[in-house]
């Protein structure tokens, strides 16, 4: 599962985009009454859109982003925004946001993590029911929406909810209740011209009717061409739309680009003699294009009541694939133009899917169903009950992310949707639960995880091999968490962020903890694993309902094991499932940290591991209560050599040392992305040394002319740059004209004991005498200097839901 992510993003502002930053204020809605300009005192949503496209001020509204072109952005507050005064016209790009779904004060019960994923808590609707809500047939202007649900919308015409003549996107809302006299109950389409995207992801489309596309009808044509919709419904939940009377739930036309993946499409209505739920055909004028394509993928399409659930012709490309398109009533699930029997040029690909076929509850051409063989065949449940693949539709709650859904059940009668042995289903389920289909588990290859067919995916609990690691820059691992932690500190006690507040304090303690611990249990050269990440965790039903929530994975819940399994060029699994190296176990350490929470791998001897080889380790979790499950995983690592580091120094040259100084800039410099020098295994030197076993590791990049030097030892440099002088201890460095009033820069990098370069460095010899030529460009006139100004540095922290919305 995609966790959600903390980071500090930082935005260095110029002075010319100054004037930027100050159009970036959002129009904050302040009164749920529909006015419009007769109150300066509130800000109505009505008037927040006035006040965008105007880029002024307009009742109680701020002007919002005045730059060209610019989307305003409209923010509102939990609660009903009932329009009286008829629908919503914007006539520029808005994006309007509810209040967050995401509680920051509690943790979710279905991840167990900051934030709680709640209800949508901002409606906008129709007081009366008698009026559209928002249209931009003629504007053709942009609308995003976000936490929001419409509700009680009506249109005489086309369009209960949405008449969309622009782009038109709802994320993580609603469409509910909402009635149109034609077509498109919930949202009507209009793309002349040019492609206009309706985007509708993690949302709920309920209870919509029309005559014709009860949640989701378009115009075909217009300016004598074919209109090209793009439409994109993912993760959403399409239940109990449409009436007996009905035509089709969704109607496609035109030369139509449409994707439908991992939606629940249940319980919806369409008349029982010709209606459809999914109706793709030419109607006369109504003309489904050649060049069309529909993609439906992840799909769970059951329990409808219609003629048919998908109605298609021999227009547009078609695929079909991990959908389960069946048990939909006494209609067909997959019909045929005319209830013929299709030719096999219709262009249709369908793999992978659950299908009514031996009983003829679906109809696709012989051809299509011939090509989908071995792995990616149907699965045909013509003679398998419902209820022994799928459990009961769900009412919405915090563990389907308020989405009504299906959950897969293991089956019987040796058929299931649940790990179907190929991987090209949709990347995450309908939760927005990455499906990581293709892990890799060498050990258990009984327990990898493969696609499911339909919207939700049935996890199983594995351990996975991991992909080559390495061990960090343990100074910029220190460096970066401790960034993390004073990031957590800023927002703590930023004012305009304390929604964040409770989180933070926990990620902070944790952080602070953690941090602790590390700096104790550093050793040299580690890598620092967190089974539990590479992991899939184990879903469990919540009490005695079908209602599902995963058992976090983490070490109350789960033992760890670690072995050593050596360092080699081949790892393979033998009969037994025992791992066989190609190598030998030499002195690699594998070995779990409960102080960290970490499994540690590292070498005794500390050396960098040698081209081609590779460290394994396997490990185990086992499951403390409960069924005992446990799965094993390989950990595959390469031990690299971290560039040593050297830093600036600065020494005074002055005329009562004779402009001469001694220095030691290995004072300051480290191997310290390796490790902290104390824990430098036995035996293993820090720096590159000469015969005598002297440190030289000093490398002069540039000595200025003017400038002798000498050093306490010297020697060859390491292999790459034998030819060159490398030097060690006191250095002195001396000006060569005793009256100079010159400063010199020295560069230099340090090779440690295995011949790595640090980046490059400088020495700085000021001169404390008064330089009086230091403006000087050699023919009197006057030095010319440039000033660099920086306008600001802004950080600010940004956080992340873990399902993928």
């Amino acid at each position: 599962m995609k966790q959600y992510k903390k980071g500090l993003l930082c935005l260095m502002v110029l002075s010319a985009m100054s004037l930027m930053a100050a159009d970036s204020k959002p129009i904050y809605v302040t009164t749920f009454d529909d006015e419009a300009g007769e109150n300066s005192s509130h800000c109505s949503l009505r008037e927040a859109i006035i006040a965008a496209q105007k880029n002024t001020s307009f009742g109680g509204c701020s002007a919002g982003r005045t730059g060209l072109g610019q989307t305003d952005v409209i923010e509102l507050q939990a609660g009903a925004y009932l329009l009286t005064r008829g629908e919503l016209s914007p006539e520029s790009s808005v994006r309007i946001l509810g209040k967050s779904r995401n509680n920051y004060e509690a943790k979710s019960a279905f991840t167990d993590a900051y934030p709680a994923y709640e209800e949508i808590k901002t409606v906008i609707a129709s007081k009366n029911a008698d009026s559209r809500l928002f249209n931009t047939a003629a504007t053709r202007a942009d609308v995003q929406l976000q936490d929001i649900a419409l509700k009680n919308g009506y249109a005489k015409d086309y369009g209960g909810a949405v008449y969309a003549g622009g782009n038109f996107s709802i994320k993580r809302g609603a469409v509910t209740d909402s009635k149109a006299g034609k077509a498109g109950g919930a949202i009507y389409a209009v793309a002349l011209d040019a492609n206009k995207e309706i985007n509708i992801s993690s949302s709920r489309i309920e209870n919509n009717a029309a005559p014709k596309g009860s949640v989701l009808a378009m115009s075909c044509l217009g300016n004598m061409k074919d209109n090209k919709p793009v439409i994109s419904i993912a993760q959403s939940s399409i239940i109990r739309n449409g009436a007996p009377d009905s035509l089709s739930a969704m109607d496609f036309c035109g030369s139509i680009d449409a994707v439908l993946e991992a939606n629940t499409i249940a319980e919806n209505t369409a008349d029982a003699d010709e209606g459809s739920i999914l109706r793709a055909v030419s109607d006369g004028i109504e003309r489904l294009s050649p060049y069309s394509s529909l993609t439906f993928s992840s799909n769970t399409i059951v329990d409808n009541a219609a003629y048919s659930a998908f109605y298609y012709d021999s227009n547009a490309v078609k695929s079909l694939s991990y959908n389960v398109l069946a048990y939909n009533g006494a209609g067909k699930s997959c019909r045929y133009l005319n209830n013929q029997e299709p030719d096999d040029a219709v262009p249709i690909r369908a793999f992978n899917n659950a299908l009514e076929l031996e009983n003829e509850s679906c109809i696709l051409p012989a051809k299509a169903l011939a090509d989908a063989a071995d792995s990616y065949k149907n699965l045909d449940v013509s003679n398998i009950a419902m209820y022994s693949l799928l459990t009961g539709l769900q009412n919405a709650s915090v563990y389907n992310q308020y989405l009504p859904l299906y959950y897969p059940k293991a089956g019987t009668q040796g058929a299931s949707l649940v790990n179907v042995g190929t991987s090209a289903c949709s990347k995450y389920d309908q939760r927005g639960i990455a499906r990581i289909a293709d892990a890799a588990l060498i050990l258990s290859p009984d327990q990898r995880n493969s696609c499911d067919i339909g919207s939700v995916e049935l996890l199983k609990f594995s351990a996975a091999d991991s992909d080559t690691l390495n061990n960090p820059s343990q100074k910029k691992m220190l460096s970066d968490l401790q960034g993390v932690i004073d990031g957590f500190k800023a927002d703590i006690t930023d004012p305009d962020r304390q929604e964040y507040k409770t989180a933070n304090q926990a990620d902070l303690q944790a952080a602070e903890l953690y941090l602790d611990k590390l700096k104790n249990n550093l050793i040299y050269r580690a890598i620092y694993i967190d089974p539990f990440v590479l992991a899939l965790p184990q879903e469990v039903n919540v009490g005695s309902s079908e209602e599902r929530k995963y058992k976090l994975l983490n070490a109350e819940n789960y033992d760890v094991a670690v072995k050593a399994i050596g360092i080699g060029t081949e790892l393979k699994v033998d009969s037994a499932g025992k791992p066989v190296l190609k190598g030998d176990a030499a002195d690699l350490v594998c070995r779990w940290d409960s102080a960290l929470n970490k499994i540690l791998m590292y070498r005794t001897g500390g050396g960098a591991t040698s081209l081609g080889q590779l460290a394994y380790c396997q490990y185990t979790l086992k499951e403390k209560a409960g069924s005992r499950a446990e799965s094993s995983g390989i950990l595959k690592g390469e031990f690299q050599n971290i560039a040593p580091i050297a830093v600036n120094d600065q020494y005074a040259l002055s005329p009562e040392n004779s402009l001469t100084v001694r220095a030691n800039p290995l004072e300051n410099d480290s191997d310290g992305g390796d490790g902290p020098a104390s824990q430098l295994p036995a035996g293993k030197a820090l720096w590159h040394k000469n015969e005598d076993g002297k440190d030289i590791p000093i490398h002069f990049d540039s000595i200025p002319a003017g400038l002798d030097f000498k050093a306490q030892y010297s020697g060859p440099c390491p292999n790459g740059y034998e030819q060159d002088t490398c030097y060690g201890g006191t250095l002195e460095f001396a000006a060569k004209n005793n009256f100079s009033q010159f400063s010199y820069e020295v560069k230099y990098t340090v090779f440690d004991s295995e011949g790595k370069s640090s980046a490059s460095a400088d020495i700085n010899l000021l001169n404390t005498a008064k330089d009086t030529n230091s403006s000087s460009s050699g023919g009197g006139s006057a030095g010319i200097f440039g000033i660099l100004a920086l306008a600001g540095l802004a950080c600010f922290r940004m956080r992340k839901y873990a399902p993928q919305r």
